[in-house]
């Protein structure tokens, strides 16, 4: 007759392992997500006694998982250098070259805005411009470069514009929202700050500027000059003065409108 295989049993000291284990993963999870939420809202000089009252764990705890406080830092920088990432390659793949380019532009200012520190430190170990030891590509330069250079293919973005130019508008942010101390102010003004990039609204903006709408009406009124071009309008035989010199103008200004409408 044969004899029935039996499963062998987990002894009860394997079980207590098992457990210790995961609660070992959750504790370094949770120094992890103190440490950077401490380290951006207060700077990289908080320590590691103070973090680990936050993170509602004992100092023996935190220093078991990181003995030290750069050895801290540098893994909640790596941590953030692996979402920048996906995030960067995210955006490569999607199909719009405007959407793309200025919703990582937004995602970038966020980041900024809600983790200075950590930007701070991320730039001075140069993981922004230099290729980083985990991905072997610059985890931010690398899909900043190709997202605006699609979009200046496509047409959405000012050509006259580099990853140097648009890196160095970055840090204008950050040091915007150190002088106005105020978040939702600093990143409404950052989105004024991206939307200026976009071509077709520059060149709205400087028609708009070079002939306000107001001083157009007033130049017709007094000097019966063209709205469009400024050329003295003609007398008409019914003795009302024309609107505009020519068709041309006329269908240049219906355009316009057209545009704004």
């Amino acid at each position: 007759m044969p004899q029935r295989i039996q499963t062998p049993q987990a002894s009860p000291k394997s079980a207590v392992q098992r457990a210790e284990r995961v609660d070992a993963q959750r504790n370094r999870l949770k120094v992890l997500q103190t440490a950077d939420r401490l380290f951006g809202e207060r700077g990289t000089s908080v320590s590691l006694g103070e973090i680990a009252t936050a993170a509602g764990v004992g100092a023996g705890t935190v220093y078991r998982h990181f003995p030290t406080k750069d050895a801290l830092l540098a893994t909640v920088l790596d941590h953030r250098l692996s979402q920048l990432s996906e995030r960067g390659a995210e955006m490569m793949r999607r199909p719009d070259p405007e959407r793309a380019f200025f919703e990582y532009m937004e995602y970038l200012t966020g980041q900024a805005l809600a983790n200075r520190a950590i930007c701070e430190a991320l730039a001075s170990r140069g993981d922004w411009q230099e290729p980083s030891k985990l991905e072997g590509v610059c985890v931010v330069d690398t899909p900043l470069g190709i997202l605006l250079q699609r979009a200046q293919r496509a047409g959405a973005v000012r050509s006259d514009l580099d990853p140097n130019d648009v890196r160095a508008l970055l840090a204008g942010c950050v040091g915007m929202s150190q002088a106005i101390e105020s978040p939702e102010r600093a990143r409404r003004l950052s989105r004024i700050l991206w939307e200026g990039l976009r071509l077709e609204r520059n060149f709205e903006n400087r028609n708009e500027s070079l002939e306000p709408s107001g001083l157009r009406n007033e130049i017709a009124v007094t000097e019966r000059s063209c709205p469009v071009c400024g050329t003295p309008l003609p007398e008409t035989a019914t003795g009302r003065p024309a609107k505009y010199c020519s068709a041309a103008c006329r269908q240049k200004a219906f355009r316009e409108k057209r545009k704004t409408t």
